[in-house]
């Protein structure tokens, strides 16, 4: 039987593996097992009548379209084409593994663990079942399932789809130099096509930066932009190893435009953060409120983004005119609907930036419970303690963010370096 092969290729704000105008999390790149066009599908479908396999071909290359667009309404499109398939053939594999990879996109992560799991019942040997089924799992905080479906996923076949994944379990966990390993198995696994070079390469130069080493980042990004001039994922990997490096104008340039061609909410926000810096107020504002309207394209199209507005929400709650209330709001519904580390990170965040640093310290404990070796939930962690006078545990968690990352981010570098020198901290 015809499979869906799935390979992760373009980062969610919060999770590696899905997509819609996420940060630093990647959206499920499919591929048709044949190519064909979207005009091809169509008019074989105009001639031929409803026909399933067609249709979840046709809601295939719509989710293509989306992250290779960045334009929201193809879920829509998607979503019909294989709501059509379903109502021809509800119980056909590929066409369930199809759904859950839209649901995946539009981060109903309830509903893509059923229908993996429900593909997995039907078809026990399908790689892509177990695929959205770890995705589902993680994105729900069920760190201990995943693992267990990652394992299963890698000992059927250790292929770049499951070691990427196993990278990403392994990075949760602390463990940067497994999750390198990983994924440098990965790329020797990888199908020769230049864009999975590309994506795993992108994903080791991110693993670089998160671990503060700019040059194996930067080296990591220009080998996969030799190859793949455009890819967007690397061009924003270099931007952001721009910016560490104090280079604003250099990022601005690069950021431009992609986001003109990508306009991925996270990266239009670095643009913002990136002209904020470079002190232009008035273009910084543009951005932000093209954020929160990419934002609004997104839910109309049935996406959940209420992690990732609640994080740019939260970041931006001490701007004139933010509303705080609002980001601790939509940061309650994402950890009620997404409990992950990092969904608590929002939460804890949202509640310290709105001035209440007691109802945040819980949930940004929580955040770093698995040890995952991010910066910047070590620095948001600290700096609740700090507001709470808990200076010793708040210089030891400081001290630890930036021995992790010392660049941080370019936003919240800043209020870090701030605090460091309160608390006598050597950043």
């Amino acid at each position: 039987m015809a499979t869906l092969v799935v390979a992760a290729v373009m980062g969610v704000l919060l999770g590696r593996f899905v997509s819609a105008g996420g940060d630093a999390g990647t959206p499920a790149a499919v591929r048709q097992p044949k190519a064909q066009s979207i005009e091809q599908l169509q008019e074989q479908l105009r001639v031929g009548g409803e026909n399933a396999s067609l249709l979840t071909d046709l809601g295939v290359a719509y989710l293509n379209q989306a992250r290779a667009t960045a334009d929201p309404s193809w879920y829509s499109k998607a979503a019909d084409a294989l709501h059509r398939a379903q109502a021809l053939a509800p119980d056909d594999p590929r066409t369930l593994t199809g759904a859950g990879l839209l649901a995946l996109a539009r981060h109903d992560f309830t509903s893509a663990l059923g229908l993996g799991q429900r593909v997995r019942a039907l078809d026990p040997a399908s790689p892509d079942a177990l695929g959205v089924i770890v995705d589902a799992q993680v994105e729900l905080g069920r760190y201990e399932e995943a693992a267990a479906s990652v394992q299963e996923m890698v000992d059927r076949r250790p292929s770049l789809a499951s070691l990427s994944r196993v990278s990403y379990v392994r990075e949760l966990r602390g463990d940067t130099s497994g999750a390198l390993a990983a994924m440098t198995q990965a790329a020797a696994a990888g199908s020769g096509s230049s864009t999975d070079a590309a994506y795993v390469r992108t994903l080791v130069g991110d693993l670089h930066l998160n671990a503060g080493d700019l040059d194996l980042a930067d080296a990591s990004y220009r080998r996969t932009l030799a190859d793949v001039p455009d890819y967007g994922m690397a061009q924003y990997g270099s931007a952001r190893v721009l910016a560490a490096r104090g280079d604003l104008d250099g990022a601005a340039r690069v950021l431009n435009p992609l986001v003109a061609r990508l306009p991925f909410s996270a990266w239009v926000a670095l643009l913002g953060d990136v002209d904020a810096a470079r002190g232009d107020a008035a273009g910084a504002a543009h951005q932000y409120d093209l954020v929160r309207t990419i934002e609004a394209l997104n839910r109309s199209n049935g996406i959940n983004g209420d992690l990732e507005l609640a994080r740019f929400e939260a970041d931006h709650a001490r701007d004139p005119g933010a509303d705080p209330a609002a980001a601790v709001g939509l940061a309650r519904s994402a950890a009620v609907e997404r409990p992950t580390i990092y969904a608590e990170d929002v939460l804890g965040w949202a509640l310290r930036q709105a001035g209440d640093p007691a109802a945040a310290l819980p949930h940004a404990r929580a955040a770093a419970r698995l040890g995952t070796a991010d910066a910047v939930l070590w620095y948001h962690l600290a700096a609740a303690e700090a507001d709470l006078g808990m200076s010793s545990q708040a210089t030891a968690d400081l001290t630890h963010a930036f021995a992790l990352n010392p660049h941080l981010t370019l936003r919240d570098l800043p209020a870090a370096q701030a605090l460091a020198h309160r608390l006598g901290v050597v950043g």
